[in-house]
């Protein structure tokens, strides 16, 4: 399992805007992009290090032939819950091809039927305390797709995906390179997800629960 939560971080890189930041969650160090390539023979060959125009595409060894299909900016959209606002930067639907018998295991024990190829809309976003108590909050844990299906996103927190399972936000503070995935079919155009409620540490104030927003996005 840390092997494949290792692949996709570096897959997060990849897809990521030129130039983000990720940060090791065993050692609270930051890695720049530049540098989690150095540490990929394979992809530091690559003539295309990032997917910034549709068409895109690159080879990595532990996963399979990634494409950019689609990518969007979204930067407009922002949802406030509470004393939460969540930023949206972009949406990017992207298909990994060719995957590694790795890949395919790890996809197999949260998804059905034969995996051939696997198609997602990644959503980056950024969330900010704008109150001055602590809050708490999930992420976003369920979807649905233009087609009615509903998907549990709980897979995200598995492969290592900064989607929060459980974050604690100090007064006054902001987190940023969220992500999160959403398994969809090539043809989408369209998806909803919903956002978990917003808890204020302070059971005692009246607005200690803030129920959970759900959000649309054309992609």
């Amino acid at each position: 399992m840390n092997h494949m939560k290792t692949c996709f971080f570096l897959l997060l890189c990849i897809t990521l805007l030129s130039g983000c930041n990720t940060t090791s969650k065993e050692s609270g160090t930051t890695t720049t992009e530049s540098e989690s390539y150095n540490s990929n023979n394979n992809l530091e060959k690559s003539n295309k290090k990032t997917l910034d125009k549709v068409g895109d595409s690159l080879y990595d060894p532990d996963t399979g032939t990634v494409t950019l299909n689609n990518v969007k900016d979204i930067s407009d959209k922002k949802v406030r819950i509470g004393d939460l606002k969540i930023v949206f930067h972009n949406i990017k639907v992207i298909t990994v091809t060719d995957l590694t018998d790795n890949f395919k295991a790890e996809l197999k024990e949260h998804f059905d039927g034969k995996l051939n190829k696997f198609t997602y809309a990644q959503i980056l976003y950024e969330t900010e305390n704008t109150g001055k108590d602590q809050i708490s909050w999930r992420g976003f844990r369920t979807a649905v797709t233009q087609g009615k299906h509903q998907v549990n996103l709980d897979f995200n927190l598995y492969m290592g995906l900064p989607n929060p399972s459980s974050i604690e936000m100090l007064p006054e503070s902001k987190l940023e390179n969220n992500m999160v995935w959403i398994p969809v079919n090539e043809n989408e155009r369209a998806i909803r997800i919903k956002a978990e409620d917003v808890l204020k540490n302070d059971n005692n104030k009246p607005d200690a629960i803030v129920y959970g927003k759900e959000v649309s996005f054309d992609i």
